[in-house]
């Protein structure tokens, strides 16, 4: 079979990349493990990009000036996934950059060599949420809390940001408001059985002169189950500090009568239930209470 020229090699190998990294793709909501492999994914796509391209461009073919072009280019694409529906973020472009170092910084070192140190960073972050999946799972029963090295992982904002803050975790809402109903954050926890456990409990500071209505929602169903497959429980705060407990027992049954699997809780959230404009609100430590640490 006859081989394509150099350069047509090459455009046909960049295509291919650029298919890789602008193709719409729907990731499940929630998936602790997706940064990771989005971010391995993108260290190993531009090394790749990388390596074609030093071979047909000689004035850029050594050292920093091709990385100069391939880091401009990863903005770029992090900049038309806006347009195609996918995730924009900073450790995308960060993994870009870092492959793409990788390999213009050894371009006198054997192919071989090479490839080993590319795969060894793309393993990095996979490696990086796993450590840090099992620090949570050694602080359990806590699902949150600032002070954790943890703490900034597995969360899903609606309608805001989440800042973590020394107190706890600060949402700010939208501004101007986002067209979100429901405002607030969601946690994948890393420990996912619930059922050794008594009861949840959260504290929350809401800074308005009148009270407002929150929710608090379990989830044991990847997705989004509707209203009668999942739990939720509405509650109201006062100006200041919140404390909300539930017992395990009522987080056993769903609104639409079927058993919650406690062993295989995959989301829990609080957000705004009431129609108010707000400037934000607090969420503080959140744990479950062990049965042994009852009397």
């Amino acid at each position: 079979m006859r081989r394509l020229p150099g350069g047509w090699r090459t455009a046909a190998g960049s295509a291919a990349v650029f298919l890789l990294l602008l193709v719409p793709v729907r990731l499940p909501a929630g998936e602790r493990w997706m940064e990771a492999w989005s971010a391995a994914a993108h260290v190993v796509l531009f090394a790749a990009l990388a390596w074609l391209w030093e071979r047909r461009h000689s004035a850029v073919r050594r050292g920093w000036r091709l990385w100069l072009v391939l880091a401009a280019v990863a903005a770029g694409v992090e900049g038309l996934q806006f347009w195609t529906g996918r995730s924009v973020g900073w450790t995308d472009w960060w993994s870009g950059a870092a492959g793409a170092a990788c390999v213009c910084a050894t371009w006198r070192i054997r192919s071989g060599v090479r490839l080993l140190g590319v795969l060894a960073l793309a393993f990095l972050p996979a490696a990086r949420e796993a450590t840090l999946q099992e620090l949570e799972r050694r602080d359990f029963p806590v699902l949150a809390a600032p002070e954790c090295r943890w703490a900034a992982r597995g969360w899903m904002e609606n309608g805001g940001r989440l800042h973590r803050e020394k107190e706890g975790f600060r949402f700010l809402p939208d501004k101007p408001a986002s067209p979100s109903a429901y405002p607030g954050v969601f946690r994948v926890p890393a420990a996912q059985d619930w059922r050794m456990t008594k009861a949840l409990e959260a504290s929350l500071f809401w800074p308005g002169d009148k009270p407002a209505v929150m929710g608090l929602r379990v989830d044991d169903r990847p997705g989004q189950p509707s209203y009668p497959e999942r739990f939720q429980r509405e509650f109201t705060v006062t100006q200041g500090w919140n404390r909300v407990r539930i017992p395990v027992r009522e987080l056993g049954r769903t609104p639409g009568g079927r058993p919650l699997r406690l062993d295989c809780i995959r989301r829990w959230g609080v957000f705004l239930v009431s129609d108010k404009a707000f400037d934000y609100f607090l969420l503080g430590p959140v744990r479950l209470t062990l049965q042994e640490e009852l009397p």
